[in-house]
């Protein structure tokens, strides 16, 4: 809703409607803030849920930043790997070792399983090595001589459904605060 500021032209009138004027200011920008930490609380609580129980979880640090502006603020959340995951594999030449992302695994997925539901472009079917498109899959040997067989890990797209769910929310949450 406007605000609207009725004054005459006295001096004091003049100097209550400025100081009314930097008080909405003081009060706007407040409302600014709120509304970017609410969003970005939000944003991370949504993002935390499509993590579930995934086993990346705890290699994954998701954070915010908001920063004031001259007209409100900005904000961002953000998802970033606390460590990598290291894995490690026999082959005919040896033990193999790659470092892999937690977030990337996360967001893209690997494999057969990394379908683009949402058509984001240069997103879906990985491969790592001639393998990952292959649709019986893959084997591949533990360090300790035993045989597993994976189509890759199906991407949980967490900040993607973060600001997809968002999008649906902002409008109610800047009506709540903003009132």
């Amino acid at each position: 809703m406007a605000k609207k500021i009725s004054f005459g032209l006295s001096v004091r009138e003049i100097q209550a409607a400025i100081k009314e004027v930097k008080a909405y200011q003081s009060d706007l920008n407040r409302k600014c803030e709120e509304l970017c930490r609410r969003l970005t609380a939000e944003g991370i609580s949504i993002a935390q849920a499509h993590i579930g129980s995934s086993g990346f979880g705890k290699y994954i640090y998701l954070g915010s930043e908001i920063t004031p502006q001259r007209a409100g603020c900005k904000a961002i959340f953000y998802m970033e790997d606390s460590s990598k995951i290291v894995s490690q594999w026999q082959t005919l030449e040896g033990v193999q070792t790659k470092e892999i992302s937690p977030s990337l695994m996360l967001c893209f997925g690997s494999g057969l399983k990394a379908q683009n539901p949402a058509n984001i472009p240069n997103v879906g079917t990985g491969s790592y090595g001639e393998h990952g498109a292959d649709p019986s899959g893959w084997w591949y040997m533990d360090l300790h001589g035993v045989w597993h067989h994976s189509t890759g890990i199906e991407p949980k797209m967490p900040l993607y459904f973060a600001g997809k769910e968002l999008r649906d929310k902002v409008v109610a949450i800047a009506k709540e605060i903003f009132k």
